[in-house]
């Protein structure tokens, strides 16, 4: 499905195809084909950076990208639920950025970093069930933040690191989710 697709790279932001497919769990050849006519149609590109090959999402594809989630929202009259989720994110959203950025700068113990991490985690649990009743490709989150959070216990950088399904990896990745499918901006 090209919405999933082109959902897929927003949140990725630069992704190989395998990346791409694994997010909602789809057949990588049917995703190189999406990404390929999503390609000739302006809305994604691949690039190389640093050795890595992955496709971006552009302009035109954004726009695309935000048209197929409005419909999706039409089709299955989740527009109320989303907006009222993502209300209840917000209050979470600013105590993990402000955790994320305290443990980046050491200024906080890792242990109260962690309970608040561990607290945005617990209110998120119940509006993802939430979303997932009518949004499926909304599941998942909780168990990569659990996930990261257990293995920060032993090794603190996966709360922050980018070269694995970090904490803030993922908290961004659902945020992105979220407010692309509002249909706003970061900061709106």
């Amino acid at each position: 499905m090209m919405m999933l697709t082109l959902h897929a790279v927003r949140p990725l932001g630069f992704a190989n195809t395998e990346a791409v497919a694994a997010r909602f769990a789809q057949d990588a050849g049917l995703v190189e084909a999406q990404l390929i006519d999503a390609g000739v149609n302006g809305f994604v590109s691949r690039s190389t950076f640093a050795g890595f090959s992955g496709w971006l999402l552009s302009g035109a594809g954004r726009v695309e990208n935000e048209q197929l989630l409005a419909d999706e929202l039409d089709r299955t009259g989740a527009r109320s639920l989303v907006l009222a989720v993502h209300d209840d994110f917000a209050e979470s959203n600013t105590r993990v950025v402000s955790a994320c950025g305290a443990i980046q700068l050491q200024a906080s113990s890792s242990a109260d970093a962690m309970h608040l991490l561990a607290e945005a985690v617990t209110a998120w649990r119940p509006l993802e069930a939430r979303l997932i009743e009518v949004l499926p490709r909304f599941g998942g989150y909780s168990g990569r933040l659990l996930h990261a959070l257990q293995q920060a216990a032993r090794d603190p950088t996966w709360i922050t690191a980018t070269n694995r399904d970090s904490f803030h990896r993922a908290w961004f990745e659902l945020h992105e989710d979220l407010i692309a499918t509002r249909g706003i901006q970061r900061g709106q």
